[in-house]
């Protein structure tokens, strides 16, 4: 099949046998036209109300998976699958069996195999986006628009509602990590604006998209996602060292950094609370023993978590058998008996050991390094839009990685869908536009 050389949104050519965006796409047959179409619709909704509609992050991957089984174009969407892609797809599976198997080792209910057939979702998924793709223009509008979006929200609801820590339809932490993301991959997507022919126009957007989602992550308290700024803005001055020397774009960062310095005034009192609490908390957890407090309470967990990874170093205790000594340690008067109540050890590193062992650690760092890794490569491209895109993926995994230090993202369906499949959306609209590049280097 072969499209006719149109034009994209953003005005860049369309070249034979490149992948448009449903308004662009022309003289393909009705199939393709119409799966083109439902999939920017999930693309779009996925970015679009990540952080503020019930359902809305599972309501695209759900979509596209549907798609990618019935459509029976198996032979298209293996075609042209590079070693790279590859590589991702492999760790993803990997991650997968790690799990099960361990799971079918200690004889654990059916129902805890849901979450990890998630990766195996997501490797068809990314499989049918890199044909069906969007544009990095529409990436980047849909991610500064749902950032956007995440910021009226806090302004509302802390500003005129005068909540203590804003939350949308989950708790605090999704909101705020989530705004967190979406404000990272706008920030990636400005050095490509910037070259833009309406630069003007999708400068002020990113911007503005990023001042959002950080102000929301402000406004929900979530600490996990400010421990991540650090290291973020290392892997952002190693892969773009070269640019920032130059005079616009330091004039850029100046701007990002007053944008940022008004958004911290305004919440200098909720930040410094929080961060004098989570100090104050640790010292009194082990100076005076009180482990009934936030960060006391995660230190329990943390301990329940090493205990049971003691278990069976190997495979992990699985989750009857953390649970198990959870209920042992609480018995025995060594962790708090509220720990029982939460549903995950807050640290995902813990939770895979006390789970799945040295096995289950190892797959799930190996599945950050190979994601960081293809992320970094990438950011060396020649191609604007790849190296953009390439750059808030490595954003985005990089604040997973931290996160997950106070947090288990992966024990839960909403952490699941909003980790993996944003990876691997990333990763499809990156490879989209190397072939769309190709296209247009080789037309046919």
């Amino acid at each position: 099949m072969r499209y006719e050389p149109l034009f994209n949104s953003d005005g860049t050519p369309l070249t034979q046998n490149s992948i448009a965006n449903p308004d662009t796409v022309a003289s393909a047959d009705v199939g393709d036209r119409v799966l083109s179409w439902l999939s920017f619709l999930a693309l779009a909704s996925y970015l679009l109300f990540y952080v503020l509609v019930p359902d809305a992050y599972a309501f695209g991957p759900s979509l596209v998976l549907l798609l990618a089984l019935m459509s029976f174009r198996w032979k298209k969407l293996l075609d042209g699958v590079d070693r790279e892609t590859l590589a991702l797809v492999g760790v993803l599976w990997l991650f997968f069996l790690s799990q099960a198997l361990i799971l079918l080792v200690h004889g654990e209910d059916v129902s805890e195999f849901d979450l990890s057939t998630r990766y195996v979702a997501a490797s068809l998924v990314m499989l049918f986006v890199m044909k069906y793709s969007i544009s990095a223009s529409w990436f980047f509008l849909l991610s500064a628009a749902g950032a956007i979006m995440a910021g009226a929200f806090g302004v509302y609801q802390w500003e005129f509602q005068g909540v203590g820590r804003v939350a949308a339809y989950d708790n605090p932490i999704h909101y705020g990590n989530g705004a967190m993301a979406l404000a990272l991959l706008a920030f990636s997507g400005l050095l490509w604006a910037a070259k833009r022919t309406h630069r003007r126009f999708w400068v002020t957007l990113l911007l503005c998209g990023f001042v959002g989602g950080v102000y929301a992550s402000m406004v929900s308290g979530t600490r996990s996602g400010w421990v991540a700024v650090p290291v973020v803005i290392l892997i952002g001055m190693y892969a773009f060292w070269q640019p920032l020397i130059q005079r616009k774009v330091l004039l850029a960062l100046m701007a990002v950094s007053i944008g940022l310095g008004l958004v911290f005034a305004a919440q200098v009192d909720l930040v410094e609370r929080r961060a004098t609490v989570a100090v104050s908390e640790f010292f009194d957890y082990y100076e005076e023993g009180r482990n009934g407090t936030s960060v006391g309470l995660r230190l329990d967990m943390w301990k329940a978590g090493w205990t049971a990874f003691q278990e069976n170093p190997l495979i992990g205790s699985g989750p009857s058998g953390t649970e198990a000594v959870i209920d042992d340690l609480i018995g025995s008067g060594q962790i708090h008996p509220a720990v029982r109540n939460f549903r995950h050890l807050h640290n995902q590193y813990v939770e895979v050991m006390a789970r799945y062992g040295v096995v289950g650690v190892a797959a799930y760092i190996l599945l950050l390094a190979v994601a960081i890794g293809l992320f970094m490569k990438k950011t060396r491209s020649t191609i604007p839009e790849v190296r953009a895109l390439a750059l808030g993926g490595a954003f985005f995994v990089t604040l997973h990685a931290v996160v997950n230090l106070t947090q288990s993202m992966l024990e839960r369906n909403i952490g699941v869908t909003m980790f993996v499949f944003m990876v691997v959306f990333i990763w499809a609209v990156l490879k989209s536009e190397e072939s769309k590049s190709a296209g247009a280097a080789n037309p046919v």
